[in-house]
């Protein structure tokens, strides 16, 4: 994960933690991949949340080449994962920020990362196709019977763990490979 100064930056957040306990190390470790010394620019966002039952905002980073977003990364709660109904909120929000952003993106393809806590799922959309649509792909609610539409197992990597670096890695690598080819 990055050199020591970023995984002790994780290391601080309490055990009890809120999605704002994270925002320093999650901000630290974009910073480091999207250094203030290249085109990109980390971009926090406080965004009002648009759900009825919540007061909340959702706290979101955007990654931006020349101000147009090319990833997108959303912090929730750990505490997220434990409900069925908290899980579709955020998968529904980030599905959202992708919809909002992906015109304005210049690669082929829009990648976003919803954060719950340390753990993460991966979006993705190919925006040049209009019939594309975004993965992994929405689970429909039943109206009459329980179904979980938002396993936990979607944010089945941790970042703090091998398997989670290298899947961020890997999308890092990929947008960094297809900024580069646009100059």
């Amino acid at each position: 994960m990055g050199p020591e100064k970023v995984l002790r930056q994780f290391r601080t957040v309490p055990a009890n933690c809120k999605a704002s306990d994270f925002h320093g190390a999650y901000n630290k470790l974009l910073n480091y991949y999207f250094p203030p010394n290249t085109d990109f620019t980390v971009v926090p966002q406080y965004l009002k949340a648009t759900s009825r039952d919540s007061a909340d905002f959702i706290v979101c980073f955007e990654i931006r080449l020349e101000n147009k977003p090319v990833l997108i990364v959303e912090l929730k709660d750990p505490a997220t994962i434990q409900h069925i109904s908290t899980r579709a909120e955020a998968d529904d929000q980030i599905r959202r920020r992708i919809i909002d952003l992906a015109e304005h993106c210049p690669l082929d393809t829009l990648h976003a990362v919803s954060a719950l806590g340390t753990r993460l799922c991966f979006y993705s959309l190919d925006v040049k196709n209009r019939a594309a649509r975004i993965d992994p792909p929405r689970i429909d609610r039943d109206p009459d019977m329980v179904n979980d539409y938002s396993p936990a197992e979607r944010w089945n990597r941790d970042v703090l763990e091998a398997s989670g670096e290298d899947k961020l890695l890997a999308v890092i690598n990929e947008i960094t490979a297809g900024c580069a080819q646009l100059n």
